[in-house]
């Protein structure tokens, strides 16, 4: 009796160690063979599933996209006043803030040598569940987030996180603050 794929949980096992290779090595530089090694399946079959490594990219942010903001929508409680969904958002935007900031590299780098939306996209997923968590002016708090990721992607030492989120709290629970 043939043995039963379910399709769309390979695919995203697949997803799931990719990441990491993108994340080391930049978009740019990976191959399907790469890849096909780094997840533990022959090449064959990783074209099985993903016909070029655009569509793995592709596939990748929109799939990291979704887990991090189902995540993050379970640990912030909507009866929770704005200032406390804030203070959660900050405290599990620091706990992930390699694993976005490698989304990010990723998000940039595909853009960069492929265009299309698939990088925005992406980002619009994170946007959006921010304004559906938070509220308020998304955009100023959404670059703030950005910011804070781009500077641990860059400076990783030189983050003052609690800072950050010091100053978030503040804004969140300040009449004339921006947020």
């Amino acid at each position: 009796m043939p043995k039963l794929v379910d399709v769309e949980q390979e695919r995203t096992a697949i997803l799931d160690r990719c990441l990491e290779l993108f994340a080391r090595q930049g978009y740019g530089l990976v191959r399907m063979r790469e890849l096909a090694d780094a997840v533990g399946v022959s090449t064959g079959k990783l074209y099985h599933y993903f016909p070029d490594k655009r569509s793995i990219a592709d596939a990748l942010l929109a799939h990291v996209g979704l887990a991090d903001v189902a995540e993050a929508q379970r640990r912030i409680s909507p009866g929770a006043s704005r200032r406390e969904r804030l203070g959660l958002l900050g405290a599990f935007v620091c706990e992930r803030r390699d694993r976005l900031g490698v989304t990010l590299l990723l998000a940039l780098d595909h853009r960069r040598i492929e265009g299309g939306d698939t990088a925005r996209d992406a980002l619009r997923v994170y946007r959006a569940a921010l304004t559906d968590q938070i509220g308020g002016d998304d955009e100023v708090l959404f670059s703030v987030l950005i910011g804070m990721i781009i500077r641990g992607v860059l400076d990783p030492d030189g983050v003052d996180i609690d800072r950050h989120l010091a100053w978030l709290e503040a804004q969140a629970g300040h009449p004339d603050g921006p947020l």
